[in-house]
């Protein structure tokens, strides 16, 4: 019983993890409604540049790994992304180009909200 509930928390950490994905990509678009949402997306962008340059393992995967030997699973190898993206998403031998045209949308999406913004401000 405890190791199908440890496979059920991996794959919730696995869904929170690909949501976070989404959110570090897209999540400066919330900010067109609400300006407070622009900070917490930065913070999430510039955590997912550290992750991605400095090779770092976000916890996440660890939590998500863990969880899967515990529930008697055999852990993947190699990272979140390589994982579930790869070949899902886009080739393997992309994940330059995808990482960095992941970075542009959220820089985009940051420029477009301060634009608007700023309008908004100038306009009062």
């Amino acid at each position: 019983m405890a190791s199908g509930l440890a496979v059920m928390a991996a794959v919730v950490v696995a869904i929170v993890h690909m949501g976070f994905l989404a959110y570090i990509v897209f999540g400066g678009f919330l900010a067109l409604r609400r300006l407070a949402w622009l900070w917490p997306s930065m913070a999430a962008t510039s955590y997912s540049a550290y992750v991605t340059l400095a090779d770092f393992t976000c916890p996440l995967t660890t939590l998500e790994k863990w969880l899967l030997e515990v529930g008697g699973r055999a852990p993947y190898a190699g990272s979140f992304i390589a994982h579930y993206l790869h070949d899902v998403l886009y080739p393997a031998q992309y994940e330059t180009a995808a990482w960095l045209t992941a970075m542009s949308v959220a820089l985009v999406s940051y420029a477009v909200v301060l634009t608007r913004w700023r309008r908004r401000s100038a306009v009062f």
